[in-house]
């Protein structure tokens, strides 16, 4: 394709439309975006010819906005992103927030907008890489790398919509200093999502300290997370700094924070509170400039109930919470994934051919991958390994011989009685029968009637259910 016929081509989509008042361009930022992108990859429209404009098309990637200056600027914002909406519901928007104050960008935030922008903050590359992504994604050619071009960025692939929802928040809220809790089955990639809010946000070329509160050992986390003083107690030589101050002006992912003991989590929630902590063995009261994002596989709502987790650091945590989909949530990302593995696989092991079979990438598919991305891609890797042809074949993956039926991967977790590996379905659905019928006898203070009823089945049935050592004497 020559290069006439290749800007021809690109000109048929349009990756950005540039919205604003009438005497709002901004030659700096126009420069930029007319440096990257070819002269006929951009369109400018003032707000009162928006319908005219992208009423007539949809071949334009991303809206970026352009408010109007002062205090009704979000106001005549929201009217205006109401109307981009009526118009082309899907497109993604950007707003430029030079100049507005803390107050207006805050409502910014709460409006209908993937991205706030401002060109003081962010690299010309960061701007571009995003228009660049929604281009695609738009043209359908997007590969499934949700944060492509973003330097730091870690590599998570998603072409399912639940990925694409969980990009979506976290664009939206990586540019602010909100605390964010990240929520999901172990797993599945929450310090990833955490990377990821680090390397969009404004804090990108600082620290990023990660600390996981389940596996130190609760007598050492506290001086993990805010260091000592010389001589605080018998071997400390040495003043030492915690993840807290390493932190200072970057993140600080406290991972697992579910397990964090009592007596710290009070710690926690003055940090968030007030930005200050103590050094142990210290008098002397030191600020921290971090932003926290968090996360958890545990249900925090129910460790409250329980009296084991601080209902107000709960609500202080739980700003932006974002929850992650489990891989049997989004069977569409079973593919890409496991050619982004073999990918990285293929290039470690100098194995260019390494390829999954078909029979072997349907059963993955089928599979419910109770370890989630960890676990898919230790079993790729491991298959790789062990193989010596360049095929991975359904006999050497080893999800037969675990639970891979739907039903019986329920009831597994709802009757975790020790058992044989090779147990059946029969034996594991007669356990739970009987684990739910203790349940509901203990619920109903050895009420057969009332268990019955519980139950949803004939009081005669239940009683003939019942085990021997829980009938009525």
């Amino acid at each position: 394709m020559s290069a006439a016929s290749a800007r021809k081509q690109r000109g048929r989509f349009v990756p950005v439309l540039v919205i604003g008042p009438e005497g709002s361009d901004d030659e700096r930022l126009s420069a930029r975006l007319d440096g990257v992108f070819s002269g006929d990859s951009i369109a400018r429209t003032v707000t009162r010819d928006l319908p005219s404009t992208l009423g007539r098309s949809s071949k334009f990637g991303s809206v970026l906005c352009r408010p109007e200056k002062g205090s009704h600027g979000v106001a005549t914002l929201a009217g205006l992103i109401e109307e981009i909406r009526s118009l082309d519901p899907a497109i993604p928007i950007a707003v430029m927030v030079d100049g507005m104050t803390a107050s207006e960008v805050a409502a910014c935030s709460r409006l209908d907008v993937q991205l706030l922008l401002s060109a003081e903050d962010l690299d010309d590359e960061d701007i571009v890489a995003r228009l660049r992504a929604w281009a695609d994604r738009r043209r359908g050619r997007f590969d499934g790398e949700l944060f492509a071009g973003h330097a730091g960025a870690p590599k998570i692939i998603g072409h399912s919509p639940a990925m694409r929802e969980v990009a979506a928040w976290v664009e939206r809220v990586a540019p602010s200093q909100a605390t964010v809790l990240i929520l999901g089955e172990s797993g599945t990639g929450k310090e990833l999502i955490a990377r990821a809010i680090h390397a969009l946000s404004k804090r990108r070329k600082r620290p990023f300290i990660a600390i996981n509160c389940a596996a130190i050992p609760e007598t050492l986390l506290e001086n993990e997370l805010f260091g000592h003083e010389k001589g605080s107690y018998t071997g400390a030589n040495q003043t030492a700094i915690g993840k807290v101050e390493a932190a200072d002006t970057g993140t600080l992912f406290l991972d697992e924070i579910g397990d964090m003991p009592l007596p710290l989590q009070s710690k926690i929630l003055r940090l968030l509170q007030d930005r200050t902590y103590d050094r142990i063995g210290s008098t002397k009261t030191r600020k921290a400039d971090v932003r926290i994002v968090a996360a958890t596989n545990r249900g925090l709502k129910e460790e409250v109930a329980a009296g084991r987790f601080r209902e107000d650091l709960y609500y202080r945590l739980s700003v932006v919470p974002i929850i992650l989909p489990a891989l049997r949530e989004k069977p569409e990302d079973i593919e890409p994934l496991a050619h982004s593995v073999l990918e990285k696989l293929a290039k470690t092991l100098q194995r260019p051919g390494l390829r999954l079979s078909h029979e072997a990438l349907e059963a993955m598919k089928a599979y419910r991958w109770p370890g989630n991305v960890r676990e898919f891609e230790n079993e790729i890797e491991r298959a790789a390994v062990l193989i010596d042809s360049d095929e991975i074949a359904l006999s050497d993956l080893k999800l037969s011989s675990r639970v891979d039926d739907p039903d019986l991967a329920a009831l597994r977790r709802l009757a975790p009685i020790e058992g044989p590996l090779g147990e059946t379905l029969d034996q594991v659905v007669a356990r739970a029968q009987e684990l739910r019928i203790r349940h509901a006898l203990e619920e109903c203070a050895g009420d057969v009637d009332r268990a019955a009823d519980l139950l949803s089945i004939p009081a005669e049935e239940l009683r003939s259910r019942i085990p021997d050592d829980g009938r009525e004497g």
